[in-house]
């Protein structure tokens, strides 16, 4: 490993990597519509190419006060692999496509900035369509090295295609670090202080101009959630650019800033107005076939004056913009620092509108037997206000607008992009003046005042909070939520929460109440307000438990069944059908996980969770529910105590025949979480993925999650992962043949005959099987719950009689 310096674009944007809320803010995905491809061989064409550039094997890292990056001599990359039938798409919710939604969150997987490769390759086949997602962290790879990288990914696939390791990979003529090292050169040395001054006289009492937006929000760090919307643009729109280009003498690049000035002038924003130009930055043969992140932002100011036509608007766009041409190579980070402060606050610290011109930069590449189509990007974070890039596909100009949620509806933005074609369009007239031009859209400068002012409103519109016990509710509420505040009617699921957490709140409700809460009646409505109106309606019980969550109220000298959690947690829905089933009066609660590691941990942390006070009739549990009642049973007997009946649903024997081999614990829990939520058809067929790439995992599973209709996050998904692999761990480590003289009922649905013989031995004659067909996930739901329940009452009734 060699360490270099970073580049200052680098730097630039480690920092506000770190300071941002998304941390995929600077991912860069092309999706390219590919045809069949040879996995192998595409797999050993993807290391070919890390191994030639060292920007793909470079890790950044922060010593001693800066930013450095750390190249790597070798680093083993893996081609991902995601593959589905036809009848994959067939399953996924109304208003959901597969592919888009996989292609949304491997976009989204964060990379570890300290970890290299900050690159990845995904193959995803759903049916008989394939798209091929290069995926990289701007820090290390733009848009133009993107497609440097895709054509020599390319031309060493159809090498290895003719003949395996026939590749011939030879050394790039620069690598970034030479880059690197000039650019710091030039900061030390004083080469782009000259640079740096046009750029501080040029942007002195400029504003950042953007379009006006739906709602305003508080100024905070860079990356708010966001969207990206196409729009591809008339015949008479791209007659209107060849127009002025030939009236003109230039680029089609001009066209498209004149008509962004033009909009933003006739929107509202009156004198000089800025716009952020994403530039290229290689003005030499080196730099030019350098892999690696050179591309900068300049700030282009333009000004509608009276009498202005719109080849003058073009006109002058060209000529400023070729003025700046000597001084673009200075990063922008450097030109902000040198600002004044009021100068700074007037442009901010990225532009709020930035356009790109990318020209045919992301198709064509012939990859197997077609080429190469650039797909919508699958971008959901927002640098900017609104992202424009203009993309010369075959067919037509494309303009991609990323834009950001919690600013601008979706409508707000396609009229700006109608707004622009509309512009565009004039320009097959001569001489257009630009006072005949009429746009739908309403521009600003200057978002900060008006900001404030909302949230003054805002802040005084607040309501006190309540008092008492439903204001602990609400605080409960809003903390596990994340919520500044809410409304009595909110429902918990529909504003982010999910199953896993609910009995994490009630455990916290129930502690502050003092009191058990009904969750089977909440989840009839899971609100805000019903939370509370039960909290308070609820009726301390004589012998409470407390850190035990009540399932269902029951009666009190009724039977009373405890429950413990499968492997991963439980949700909302596990135990539902279970306790509906029981006769009416019967109390059913259940204990949270704890974080033990080992199955005796994990019995003593559920016995303590049961309280002093009576005995549960019977405990026991779905899975490694069912082998923790099991231990429990065993660990009470040893401490003196009755062991309660036990209830065991299809749990794993204690044989050491359940460890899950590390690398396939992914794969088995993508299996687990798709049987949970009832997705069996899109557990994918083929999932091969980088070692040791549980995060790309864990996104890939949050698509299909949420194709199914459902919603996790990553950090839930993560949670449950973390949970399920340390229960895992602690049953492949359990190995016990202690019988435990209790009675008990043995529900099979897919054990294996040898281990129904192993619990046999364990449980002894005491022993009910309960045989169900059904698989492991829905062995404890309608309609066998109803048999277990029968058999559970059957078998107290025996112990009673």
């Amino acid at each position: 490993m060699i360490r270099y310096v970073s580049a200052p674009q680098q730097e630039a944007l480690w920092w506000i990597q770190q300071r941002s809320s998304e941390k995929d803010l600077y991912n860069l995905t092309w999706r390219m519509s590919v045809g069949s491809l040879d996995v192998p061989a595409l797999d050993r064409a993807w290391q070919a190419v890390v191994d030639r550039y060292e920007v793909l094997r470079t890790a950044l890292v922060y010593q001693d006060g800066a930013v450095w990056q750390d190249i790597h001599a070798q680093v083993a990359v893996a081609l991902n692999v995601m593959k589905w039938p036809q009848e994959a798409q067939d399953a996924v919710s109304p208003g959901h496509d597969l592919l888009d939604e996989v292609a949304k969150h491997i976009h989204k997987t964060p990379f570890d900035l300290g970890k290299a490769p900050l690159a990845r390759l995904s193959l995803v086949t759903v049916g008989e369509f394939s798209e091929l997602l290069l995926t990289a962290h701007h820090a290390v790879l733009d848009g133009w090295s993107m497609r440097q990288v895709v054509r020599d990914l390319a031309e060493v696939y159809h090498a290895e295609l003719a003949q395996p390791g026939s590749a011939n990979i030879v050394d790039p003529p620069v690598q970034f670090a030479e880059y690197a090292v000039r650019a710091r050169k030039a900061v030390s040395d004083g080469s782009w202080q000259e640079g740096t001054d046009y750029w501080v006289r040029t942007l002195s009492g400029v504003e950042s101009a953007t379009v006006m937006p739906d709602r305003v929000r508080p100024q905070h760090v860079p990356g708010t959630p966001g969207a990206v919307v196409r729009h591809s643009l008339s015949s008479k729109a791209s007659d209107g650019v060849a127009a002025l280009t030939d009236r003109g003498g230039m680029t089609p690049f001009a066209c498209y800033l004149a008509a962004m000035y033009t909009v933003l002038g006739l929107g509202g924003v009156r004198g000089r107005l800025a716009v952020g130009v994403g530039v290229a930055n290689r003005f030499s043969e080196r730099d030019a076939a350098c892999v690696g992140y050179l591309t900068n932002v300049v700030i282009a100011t333009g000004e509608l004056l009276a009498g202005d036509t719109l080849d003058d608007v073009v006109g002058r766009a060209r000529d400023d913009f070729w003025g700046s041409l000597p001084h673009q190579q200075v990063p922008f980070s450097l030109v902000h620092s040198a600002m004044s402060v009021e100068d700074r606050n007037r442009l901010g610290a990225t532009p709020s509108v930035l356009l790109t011109y990318h020209g045919k930069i992301g198709s064509g590449v012939l990859l197997g037997e077609r080429e190469t189509e650039l797909k919508a990007s699958p971008n959901t974070s927002a640098v900017n206000h609104i992202t424009l890039g203009v993309f010369e596909e075959p067919e037509a100009t494309v303009i991609e607008a990323g834009y950001d949620t919690s600013l601008f509806d979706e409508t707000t933005v396609r009229t700006l992009l109608a707004d622009l074609e509309q512009v565009l369009e004039a320009g097959v007239r001569a001489e257009v003046p630009i006072s005949t031009l009429r746009v739908r859209s309403h521009t600003t400068t200057n978002l900060a005042t008006q900001t404030d002012v909302v949230n003054k409103v805002q802040t005084s519109s607040i309501a006190e909070k309540e008092a008492g016990l439903g204001g602990s509710v609400r605080d409960i509420w809003c903390e596990m939520l994340r919520l500044p505040q809410a409304e009595m009617e909110s429902d918990f699921f529909a504003v982010g929460g999910h199953s896993l957490q609910v009995f994490v709140l009630f455990a916290k409700v129930q502690e502050v109440a003092g009191r058990q809460i009904d969750m089977m009646d909440w989840l009839d409505t899971p609100t805000l307000g019903k939370l509370i109106q039960l909290t308070e309606q609820s009726v301390a019980i004589d012998q409470p438990i407390v850190h035990s969550v009540l399932l269902r109220q029951g009666e009190q000298d009724e039977p009373h069944l405890h429950l413990i959690h499968p492997a991963g947690g439980a949700d909302q829905a596990t135990y539902k059908d279970l306790a509906n089933a029981l006769p009416e009066g019967w109390r059913v609660t259940m204990s949270p996980d704890g974080d033990q590691e080992t199955l005796e941990g994990m019995a003593d942390h559920h016995r303590e969770n049961l309280g002093a006070g009576r005995m549960p009739d019977v405990i026991g549990g779905w899975s490694l529910g069912g082998l923790i009642g099991y231990v429990m049973a065993i660990r009470m007997r040893d401490s003196g105590a009755t062991p309660p009946l036990l209830l065991l649903i299809d749990p794993p024997a204690p044989d050491g025949s359940s460890a899950t081999e590390a690398h396939r614990e992914l794969d088995s829990f993508i299996y687990t979480i798709l049987r949970a939520v009832d997705a069996p058809a899109l557990i994918p067929t083929e999932l091969l993925l980088s070692p040791g790439d549980t995060e790309h995992g864990l996104s890939v599973l949050g698509a299909l999650v949420n194709a199914a209709g459902s919603s996790m996050s990553i950090d839930v998904l993560r949670e449950r992962f973390d949970a399920i692999r340390r229960h895992w761990t602690a049953v492949g480590e359990y190995v016990s043949d202690e019988p435990v003289d209790v009675p008990s009922v043995l529900v099979a649905a897919e054990l294996p005959e040898e281990a129904v013989a192993h619990w046999r031995s364990l449980l002894g004659p005491g022993m009910a099987l309960v045989e169900v067909d059904a698989d492991h996930y829905a062995a404890v739901k309608d309609p066998f719950a109803a048999r277990i329940a029968e058999a559970v009452v059957a078998l107290l009734k025996g112990r009673v009689g």
